[in-house]
């Protein structure tokens, strides 16, 4: 059912709602009302058994049809087999939305999914908006407010209500939440829909997720695409990098998770943020919404020992973070308080006495200086260990200052004990706070990526999907004639014939003119030069027939039920860099176009971009400039640059043939494909088309 985000504030604002099952009837009615009014508003609620019966004054309806009042939401506690007919009962009465806590589904196997199946049908027949199964309402409980919160909020959506929880208890470190949405197994309303909604709502700066796989890819780039309009930075966990994520992701929620190159791509497009466990998922949220946009680039660090600032300042280049150098200006000014022996060009180290020693003003001071460096963006300050009174005049340094300087002020608080009036005044105070040096400039660094590359953000125009004449007869071809498919897509394919004697191949020879390739013509063996089936630099006529021979003799001796179409006689092609560009398909995104370093160590290099469709043509060019062996092509050591522009056309011809074959191609390898220098185009010299069933 297509989702209009109004729809969403109904949902989130329910005038009336039924409890539907679980009904706990050893509480008494105090204790009955002081939960549901507190989750769902006083006598906005009304409890629903098929039992019947009253809980004190409370009465327990035995369905929706019994209830007096207007219900907008229904919650679902009942089992599973149950949930279907009672879904049916809430659209014969009109309610909207319905949120499934019940289990059973997708999660537990083959009947399950038959249920959450018959579930979803429902719903969209009787025009009831479902939120799970195997969910939770935590999207419906009170985030506690953070007193004097600095910056903004977070919305938050998860694929798992446990994971949505130590996200929330942010709101204990000065973080703050407009809301947490968790998503079950989507039957209908999924996490796109609520990243969308986010992207609209006035109370939230920052989405962030914890997210096991996504069920719609045009309903995934429309929420991004709103939320970079508006924008709403996305910070998400994703699983699946792994192959045991990948499987519990699956077992956890039903989700068939995507190919992590695929998702990676797309995420690129999109400017999400991806991090890897929980903890950076709400630092990193946490930095976007307090920070807020348009900080400079360029760290100044501050620290009470040597050691931890040398630690500081090598974290910060792991992660990329540009520390710059102190003007002599600031550093002279800085010598005025802290000891000429201590280093001061950043970072900047006090000595740790230097807090104990001098008054409020002139510690404060050093840290203005800090701040008002012209190369300086914002100031990080760390604190390894507590070590009170130090840490906690350096915390009190802090909440005075993060009002008064007009750049940010970061800390971290890199120690475990944090029961110090030092670690409670930076939490009081609401500047970004971390509890390693790691996680703070691998946040940071997240963020000025994001800040340098949302001036690009853009929606992409769908490629052209029309065939060209031809294609589908040379696809329905057996075998498929591959190389017409190519040609007919304007990939620069080398010359060549395939013919099935050795006497033939020396007459193709001729007329393509030597040096030639040999190699074997069959679908049977994709990788002809593992197999030894490819005769390369053959100078002369008597060695093509040989070369012939050898290639067929080899290809019939390691397979011989194999289908071998003959030998190809191919124009040799010399000099160049050698690149792969291919086709793969994501169960959820869809085709997907890849470029790599190639040759036959392809698969070991694995050196390769992905981006799903669409995408253009500065996709393509961010995605050669992104591979390792990029250099190869920029006229590294003295060679001389190769034609990039020409091999952006190949990966561009080969994304417009993708989206026309669409679910007509498994797959596509072009490998090699020969850059040569600049101006002189590229030459695709092999290829493997793999039509789909």
């Amino acid at each position: 059912m297509a989702q209009r985000r109004v729809d969403l504030e109904e949902f989130f604002h329910p005038r009336g709602v039924a409890l539907i099952g679980g009904v706990d009837r050893t509480q008494t009615e105090d204790t009955l009302r002081a939960a549901m009014d507190a989750r769902w508003g006083a006598d906005n609620w009304h409890v629903v058994s098929p039992k019947g019966g009253s809980i004190g004054s409370v009465p327990v309806y035995e369905s929706v049809a019994e209830v007096p009042a207007a219900i907008t939401l229904a919650v679902l506690r009942t089992p599973a087999v149950a949930c279907a007919p009672v879904i049916e009962e809430c659209g014969a009465v009109g309610i909207g939305y319905a949120v499934v806590f019940s289990s059973g589904f997708s999660e537990v196997g083959p009947e399950g999914a038959a249920l959450e199946a018959e579930l979803g049908e429902v719903g969209r027949r009787h025009g009831v908006r479902i939120v799970g199964p195997n969910t939770n309402t935590n999207a419906f409980e009170p985030v506690p407010a953070v007193p004097g919160l600095r910056g903004g909020k977070i919305g938050v959506v998860t694929q798992s209500g446990h994971n949505g929880r130590p996200i929330i208890q942010g709101v204990h470190v000065g973080i703050g939440f407009s809301r947490q949405v968790p998503c079950g197994n989507e039957v209908d309303l999924e996490v796109s829909d609520f990243i969308e909604y986010f992207a609209y709502d006035d109370d939230t700066a920052v989405i962030a997720g914890y997210i096991e796989g996504f069920r719609s890819a045009d309903k995934l780039r429309t929420a991004l695409v709103a939320a970079n309009a508006e924008g709403k930075p996305v910070v998400l966990l994703k699983m699946g990098s792994t192959d045991a994520g990948s499987r519990m992701a699956s077992s956890h929620t039903g989700h068939l998770t995507g190919s992590d190159a695929v998702i990676d791509g797309l995420f690129e497009q999109y400017g999400v943020v991806r991090v890897r466990d929980l903890d950076e998922l709400l630092e990193t949220a946490a930095l976007f919404a307090k920070l807020g946009p348009g900080v400079a680039e360029g760290a100044g660090l501050y620290s009470i020992s040597g050691g931890s600032s040398a630690l500081m300042a090598e974290s910060a280049e792991l992660a990329g973070v540009s520390v710059p150098r102190l003007a002599p200006e600031t550093q002279a000014k800085l010598h005025e308080h802290v000891p000429a022996y201590l280093t001061v060009s950043n970072p900047v180290d006090n000595g740790g006495t230097f807090i104990t020693t001098h008054p409020a003003d002139i510690r404060r001071q050093v840290l203005r200086h800090i701040s008002d460096d012209p190369a300086v963006g914002y100031t990080v300050v760390g604190v390894t260990g507590a070590v009170s009174p130090m840490t906690d005049l350096l915390g009190e340094d802090i909440a005075v200052l993060a009002d008064e300087l007009p750049k940010p002020i970061i800390a971290t608080w890199n120690s475990l004990k944090v029961d110090e009036p030092g670690f409670e005044r930076l939490v009081a105070s609401g500047v970004p706070l971390f509890r390693s040096f790691r996680g703070c400039f691998g946040a940071l660094a997240a963020y000025h990526r994001y800040q340098r590359r949302r001036v690009d953000f853009r929606r992409r125009a769908r490629l052209p999907d029309a065939l060209p004449a031809g294609v589908a007869e040379a696809l329905g071809a057996s075998p498929p004639d591959a190389a017409a498919v190519l040609r007919a897509f304007g990939l620069p394919l080398a010359a060549a014939e395939v013919v099935a004697t050795p006497a033939e191949a020396r007459r193709v020879a001729a007329g393509i003119g030597l040096p030639v390739a040999v190699k074997i013509a069959s679908a049977d063996f994709p990788h002809k030069s593992d197999a030894g089936l490819v005769v390369l630099g053959v100078d002369s006529p008597d060695g093509v027939e040989q070369a012939a021979q050898v290639v067929l003799d080899r290809a019939r001796a390691a397979a011989p039920e194999a289908a071998i179409d003959g030998v190809e006689v191919q124009q040799m092609v010399t000099g160049g860099t050698e690149m792969i560009v291919g086709v793969t398909r994501d169960p959820t995104l869809g085709p997907a176009v890849m470029v790599g370093t190639g040759g036959v160590f392809a698969e070991i290099l694995a050196d390769t971009a992905v981006r799903p469709l669409p995408l253009d043509e500065a996709d393509a060019a961010e995605m050669i400039r992104s591979l390792q062996g990029f250099p190869l092509l920029d006229g590294a050591r003295g060679r001389p640059p190769a034609d990039v522009d020409a091999l952006i056309q190949v990966v561009m011809a080969t994304a417009t043939l993708a989206t026309a074959l669409d679910d007509r191609l498994a797959e596509l390898d072009l490998n090699p494909v020969v850059v040569l220098d600049q101006g002189q185009g590229a030459v695709v010299v092999d290829h493997l088309l793999v039509p789909a069933d």
